[in-house]
Parts: structure tokens; C-alpha cells; sequence
């Protein structure tokens, strides 16, 4: 009941920080636009149970155009599911990851702009651990995703930041292949 009310409640927290900023365009403090930004964000996973967090770090060359390091963690819960004959069980696993990630928002300059992303990195996956996987393991990964959000100003300085992607990892010496897809939302600082 509470997983389901987490995505509607960002989406509010989201909204109600746009609707508080003013209609007008924001200023531009002496001609200089803001060149880096730092980020925070977070959201729970769409398909499976889980959540993710992220820290970014990022310089923009042009308001449309934002390079990022990103540090995420993601994390998916086992989906085991019983049976009058027996039982299903599919195992979570906790991704860390650093990454490099491009954004290009379109309309960069009104109230609220829309971007696309795409990043690649490496890190580890530990699945989870539990009496129906009771075997630890730990794999160097390597990740691709991809996706898209909004940019909602909400002070000078700061914006709203709501996103889902789409992220893979694999492992190249085994048949690990995992999916996952978190909706995050965050604030972005920039300076």
C-alpha cells in the first residue's frame, strides 16, 4: 500500500514546487548563466519493488546541454511468487555504479524543459541474499541507460528535477543481464 503512494506523492512534491515559481523567465544575474550544477535525487522502481538513489555532479557548456558524473545505487527486491504446486522466484540485486551522463533539454530557456538522457559506467552488483538464494556473489558490471524527464525551475539557482530510465548492466564473463527502471525525482543546484 505505502510503494504505491510513493510515486504519487513525488509527483505532487514535483508539481507543487513548479506551481510556487513565478510565470516569468528566470534571471540571468548579470548575463552569466550558472555552469555547474550539483544534483540529489531519488524514486522507487517502476517494475519491481526497489528504489534508487543518486548524486551527480555536472558542468553545462550551454543551458540546453549537461554533462554529468553520477554515483547511483539502485536496488530490486526478490519477486517470489507461491502456488498450489510449487513456487516462482526471481532474485533482486543492490547496482552500484559510477557513470558518465549527457542531457539535453529542449526549450532550456522556459519555465519547464524537457530532456532526454544517455549515460554508460561501471560498478558491482550483489544480488540479494535469502533463504531461497542463500549463495553471496559479487559482479563487476558494466551499464548502459538511457531515458527522459523535466527541468522545473523553482528558484534562480535551483531546479526540480523528475526523470525514469531505463538501465541495463551485464557482466561480460557470465550470463548476467539485469534491468532496471527507476522514476527519481530531485532538486538540482546550480552555481
Amino acid at each position: 500500500m505505502t510503494r504505491a503512494l510513493v510515486g504519487p506523492v513525488i509527483l505532487a512534491l514535483a508539481l507543487s514546487a513548479a506551481a510556487s515559481a513565478s510565470a516569468q523567465d528566470r534571471p540571468d544575474a548579470g548575463g552569466r548563466e550558472p555552469t555547474f550544477s550539483v544534483e540529489a535525487a531519488a524514486g522507487p522502481q517502476i517494475y519491481y519493488a526497489g528504489h534508487a538513489f543518486s548524486v551527480a555532479f555536472g558542468f553545462a557548456p550551454a543551458r540546453s546541454l549537461t554533462l554529468l558524473v553520477t554515483a547511483q545505487r539502485s536496488h530490486t527486491e526478490d519477486d517470489v511468487d507461491f502456488f498450489v504446486d510449487g513456487y516462482g522466484a526471481e532474485r533482486g540485486t543492490t547496482e552500484q555504479f559510477i557513470a558518465g551522463e549527457l542531457r539535453y533539454a529542449f526549450f532550456a530557456r522556459k519555465r519547464v524543459a524537457p530532456y532526454l538522457l544517455f549515460g554508460v559506467g561501471a560498478g558491482t552488483s550483489r544480488p540479494n541474499v535469502s533463504d531461497l538464494f542463500p549463495e553471496k556473489r559479487r559482479r563487476e558490471i558494466g551499464v548502459v541507460f538511457y531515458g527522459g524527464g523535466i527541468r522545473i525551475p523553482a528558484r534562480p539557482w535551483l531546479d526540480v528535477v523528475v526523470d525514469t530510465r531505463l538501465i541495463m548492466a551485464a557482466e561480460g564473463r557470465s550470463d548476467y543481464f539485469g534491468v532496471q527502471m527507476p522514476v527519481r525525482a530531485g532538486v538540482a543546484w546550480r552555481f
